[in-house]
């Protein structure tokens, strides 16, 4: 089931009607036509003040931030104007670079196939079809730019792929040693590289089902609710079991919780106010020339939230499923409806407590889970992104990561240490995905405070006569001087955020703790140009004074940036973060060295954390849910009668 677009509270998502008046309003305003282009389109979100007292009913004026290229000038505009297409606000944004957005890369794309010069260098190494033989992408050069080329001018380079046939997989046949450099501006090819070739792979890497047969078969497997949903869905806002929250969506980021609150015994406690995943960058670890400058900002070059998926029921999502379209603005200013763009439904998800007594006396709860979850596909990978919401009140986010490795080809028989031989000659980097979550948690309320927690082992004698004895110590977050924490996994570290000002029956502060779910550290070096840029990734957590102009980890625009900018930056300032609104920056990543088995499509890897109340109840709130009942579809589909199958 798919749900169209209310707008009827103040953090809902853009509609179509309001996206059209706010291009409608910015075209008339400011002239935006031909020679520009939206690079992103974002409701302007109120302060969290206005929105936590705005009631049903009130009146509802809403804004949208246009971020605007004017291609003649390569400059980057920042426009404020009501949805309904009132002007507030127009600024020049001196020195940003505008991320690249779609229709420049597939200009970018003709340029390249349309240039002799890369015409004859594909000719040389036999493609003599490049319109249909060879399939383009542009990356930012995320390395040192060619100093011929390095005046500040927007650039991307472009790595090639043979398609022998049309369902060919294209990252099977890597044409090594040809990268064009394009200006976006000039739509020009501005530099050809054009090394030795190597020989094209020719090792098909087939995954369509129509090549690969997909014979594995199981029985047919029904997710089935009789009696409906158990949620409600009132707009963007869901009620799920005790938790209710609204499901937002933006241009950039993509999926995003907002205002989550758990019904605690009639009471209803405010848990977080917007969490989203901010940045994900991707460097790779590879220094041959087909693969040392592929270092990416997915969100912040790219705008992760324009390559949404339309998910299909029975294959993304199974269940009872509740989807919600969502809606953009296209570069040209064209209004975009993406169908079934979030996936909401509740899953088994095995034991929630069980306990056998002496007496044997069995008590068992099954428990259930809330999920809202997007996909994106930006080149060969895909990101899906779960949020899930437990019924011992535990809130977790996951990242799951599949798609089609990057490739490049190689001569047979040459050493490469840093990639892994998929075939003969056909080789997939190593490389790490970092992602930094933007975690605005308010624990029964906006003034908390950030506690490192470590579990330390005196050494044996008067305070550990034993030599098993260990205390937890903590450590305030006081100030921005000490953000910038790492994992320990010999103290197994965790950070808790805690409301002084609201004790529990034990008389302590309520909280909620942060564990991780995996985790690594970059290897590319601090004083690497994407070291440099991406400087946030080199610690696990930050923490900074809820600012609402402080939105992205690496700063507003990290294309071609020199580097320093967001969390590095912002917390020079040695702001107070005790008592007060704070936001928690927490860092994960994985270190992906690629696997014969990920060939040819990757199966999912995961990677997340997970927000659990300590201290926060009085007891486990799992401790209230119902037993389930046995029931037998294949027999009789009535849990008030036994089952006479035997299954």
């Amino acid at each position: 089931m798919s749900q169209g677009f209310p707008s009827n509270h103040p953090l809902d998502p853009l509609s179509p009607a309001e996206l059209h008046s706010v291009i409608t309003g910015a075209r008339t305003s400011w002239g935006i036509g031909e020679n520009h282009f939206v690079i992103t389109c974002q409701l302007e979100e109120p302060s969290k003040t206005k929105v936590l007292g705005w009631k049903s009913g009130d009146a509802l004026e809403r804004l949208a931030r246009l971020t605007v290229l004017d291609r003649t000038r390569a400059e980057v505009y920042e426009g404020v104007i009501s949805t309904s297409g009132t002007p507030v606000s127009w600024d020049l944004i001196v020195g940003a670079k505008a991320p690249v957005v779609i229709t420049e890369s597939e200009l970018a794309v003709a340029a390249v196939l349309r240039d002799e010069g890369v015409r004859a260098a594909l000719k040389k190494r036999g493609v003599t079809d490049p319109d249909t033989q060879v399939y383009v992408e542009t990356w930012p050069i995320g390395a040192q730019i060619p100093k011929y080329l390095d005046d500040g001018r927007r650039l991307v380079w472009t790595p090639m792929w043979l398609r022998p046939t049309l369902e060919s997989n294209v990252y099977a046949h890597p044409i090594n040693g040809l990268y064009a450099i394009v200006d976006l501006q000039a739509e020009q090819v501005v530099g050809i590289e054009d090394n030795d070739p190597t020989p094209i792979p020719m090792t098909p890497g087939d995954y369509r089902l129509s090549q690969t047969g997909g014979g594995i078969k199981l029985n047919d497997l029904q997710i089935v609710q009789k009696d409906g949903a158990s949620c409600t869905i009132d707009g963007w806002k869901v009620n799920w079991e005790r938790w209710n929250f609204r499901v937002g969506w933006d241009h950039r980021e993509g999926l995003v919780i907002h205002d989550v609150r758990f019904d605690d015994n009639g009471v209803e406690r405010r848990i977080g106010y917007r969490m989203s995943i901010a940045e994900l960058v991707i460097p790779y670890g590879d220094p041959s020339q087909g693969t040392y400058r592929k270092n990416a900002f997915d969100t912040g070059e790219f705008g992760l939230g324009s390559y949404t998926n339309s998910l299909t029921l029975g294959c993304d999502c199974l269940g009872e499923i509740i989807y919600k379209d969502v809606a953009l603005l296209t570069p040209r200013g064209d209004v975009k409806v993406i169908e079934n763009a979030i996936c909401m439904h509740e899953e088994d998800h095995g034991i929630l407590w069980k306990h056998v007594d002496i007496d044997g006396h069995v008590e068992v709860r099954r428990g259930r889970r809330f999920v809202v979850s997007s996909i994106v596909t930006i080149n060969n990978y895909e990101y899906g992104y779960f949020w899930y919401f437990y019924q011992d009140g535990t809130v977790e986010f996951e990242a799951k990561l599949t798609g089609i490795v990057l490739t490049l080809s190689d001569t047979p028989g040459v050493p490469h240490p840093s990639a892994t031989e998929l075939e003969v000659g056909l080789w997939a980097p190593y490389h790490q995905h970092t992602f930094c979550a933007r975690l605005d948690l308010d624990i029964d309320g906006a003034k908390n405070t950030v506690i490192e927690v470590d579990s330390i082992a005196a050494p044996m004698g008067p305070e550990n006569v034993h030599g098993g004895a260990y205390v937890t110590q903590e450590t305030v977050l006081a100030d921005e001087s000490i953000s910038g924490r790492m994992l320990d996994i010999i103290s197994s570290r965790y950070w808790k955020i805690i409301n002084t000002g609201k004790k529990n029956h034990m008389n302590k502060p309520v909280g909620y703790k942060l564990i991780a779910n995996g985790n690594s550290y970059p290897l590319a070096s601090p004083d690497s140009i994407i070291g440099k840029r991406a400087g946030f990734m080199y610690k696990h957590l930050w923490v900074t004074p809820n600012r609402r102009a402080e939105r992205y980890p690496a700063g507003e625009y990290p294309f071609q940036h020199e580097g320093g900018a967001g969390l590095p930056e912002w917390t020079k300032q040695n702001r107070s973060l005790t008592e007060t609104d704070v936001v928690m920056w927490y860092v994960f990543g994985v270190n992906h060295i690629p696997r014969l088995e990920d060939w040819p499509v990757m199966p999912v890897e995961r990677i997340g954390f997970m927000l659990k109340p300590v201290g926060f109840f009085k007891r486990s709130p799992a401790m209230d849910v119902a037993p389930s009942m046995a029931t037998c579809l294949r027999c009789n589909g009535d849990a008030s009668k036994p089952c006479t199958c035997n299954h």
